[in-house]
């Protein structure tokens, strides 16, 4: 009998036995009673509102490490490398894996507990109930691209993926990791079932569900799986249904007029990273392609100097924002990233005008009035390319970039990725189409299901 995944990252969160765990267990579940219990237990900022991991950030082709140990020794200069494993023994939490699988129990414990709760009204017991399973399909969203192969039509049947595990017992047996057409089956599933009953309004706490949402999430869902027509259609619907004011720097005086996230314009669904208040180097290249008057570099990185960028490791990322505000980069849903899933979508589809207008949106608040030229192209690749890079800006540093480096990978258009140590070594290489777009189950969860397929792997 194989063991839940939620038994193995509580046991090691926690450093103490499955018995003693198991033994107070019973007490946490009877905390929650009524309707307004599991209502707080949405509101959970550790394991639902702080839900990314940071490590997700070194993954991405666009961050340096310029100070790197030579071998590397510790956990992220592992991630960083793309190493076969992040540990070495079976007793350390499984870092990824982990933090997604806790926050999946959290939104099961709603879904096991909520049709039993007091007080409230079954129309509160629905709407709860929807937004747990919108928040487990957004975390599935996330390890059906971790631990399975990009979406191929041809093969998603077959490729395995992640356990779908819908218990919070921990006496549940863990199931078999599920196909990736499997896993894409339920977070559309899960996605479709919460739609009627979400709340059409979350502008007082954008962490919680919403309808639009719903069809963000959706429109993120399909556009991995690369159905740009649904991916296009469920964009336009988040807009529609939910916010659609893009978050304009060009109307700030400075950066810190970047609201907190919690009731941040342009945000339609909120998530942050786990460690909010991050510093990350980017690579030279990355930013050199910047537009030196872009208010993204301005507003969220330090140490510009004369903006020729010529020493690795000099101008970081700062997470909060250069004004020391509370401009944390959002990796739920936005307004900014439908205007540009529109854009791909109609790139794609070689619409360029209303791919180059979905564009214009986005980038004229990005630039001040004086500053801003319209990008304007008749050719396919250029719109496209255009596309992506701005994605590229928008979402930096905000656990985005691998997603996307796995479809350009997908679709040929991804270079081989070096890494190198203070000399200018190459310590580590991504080549195009590498067996490591997919992430290794970890060890700790192989030690407890012996049985699993492994990943394959390319030293």
């Amino acid at each position: 009998m194989n063991k839940s995944p939620i038994i193995i990252l509580l046991c090691v969160l926690l450093f103490t036995s499955c018995d003693k765990y198991l033994d107070v267990q019973p007490k946490g579940k009877r905390l929650l009673e009524t309707v307004a219990d599991y209502d707080a237990w949405l509101n959970n900022v550790n394991s639902i509102a702080n839900a990314i991991p940071n490590e997700l950030n070194l993954l991405q082709d666009n961050v340096d490490v310029p100070n790197i140990t030579t071998p590397p020794t510790s956990v992220n200069d592992w991630v960083y490398i793309w190493r076969r494993q992040y540990a070495d023994e079976t007793t350390t939490p499984p870092v990824i894996w982990k933090d997604f699988y806790e926050t999946i129990y959290y939104f099961n414990t709603v879904l096991e507990g909520i049709d039993e709760a007091t007080g409230g009204t079954q129309q509160q017991k629905q709407m709860l109930k929807a937004e747990a399973l919108l928040g487990r399909a957004f975390s599935y969203l996330y390890l059906v691209n971790l631990y399975g192969k990009i979406y191929n039509a041809g093969t998603a049947k077959e490729d395995l993926a992640v356990p779908f595990v819908t218990s919070n017992d921990l006496n549940t047996p863990t199931p078999a990791r599920n196909t990736v057409q499997e896993i894409y089956d339920h977070i559309i599933a899960d996605v479709t079932e919460a739609l009627p009953h979400l709340p059409q309004d979350n502008s007082k706490n954008r962490f919680r569900g919403s309808v639009a949402a719903a069809y963000s999430v959706l429109a993120r869902t399909y556009l991995y799986m690369g159905d740009y027509k649904n991916a296009a259609k469920y964009a336009q619907l988040a807009l529609d249904n939910g916010p659609n004011e893009v978050l304009d720097y060009a109307a700030m005086p400075s950066a810190a007029g970047i609201k907190e996230l919690i009731t941040r314009p342009g945000t339609i669904y909120a998530r942050l990273l786990k460690t909010t208040y991050t510093q990350y180097m980017p690579t030279l290249d990355y930013l050199r392609s910047f537009n030196v008057k872009d208010l993204r570099l301005a507003y969220h990185y330090v140490y510009l100097g004369d903006y020729t960028f010529t020493k690795r490791g000099e101008t970081y990322h700062l997470g909060i924002g250069v004004a020391y505000s509370g401009a944390y980069p959002n990796c739920g849903t936005s307004v900014e990233e439908m205007h540009l899933i529109l854009a791909e979508c109609a790139a794609r589809d070689n619409d360029l005008p209303k791919a180059i207008n979905e564009l214009d949106i986005l980038r004229k608040a990005r630039f001040k009035p004086d500053d801003y030229e319209k990008f304007e192209s008749a050719d396919q690749e250029e719109v496209l390319q255009k596309v992506l890079a701005e994605r590229n800006f928008e979402f930096a540093f905000n656990g985005m970039r691998w997603f996307d480096m796995r479809r350009l990978d997908a679709d040929g258009r991804m270079p081989e990725v070096n890494r190198y140590d203070g000399q200018g070594n190459v310590i580590a290489s991504l080549p195009p189409h590498s067996p490591k777009y997919t992430l290794q189950i970890p060890i700790q969860v192989l030690y407890f299901n012996p049985d699993w397929p492994q990943n394959p792997w390319a030293d």
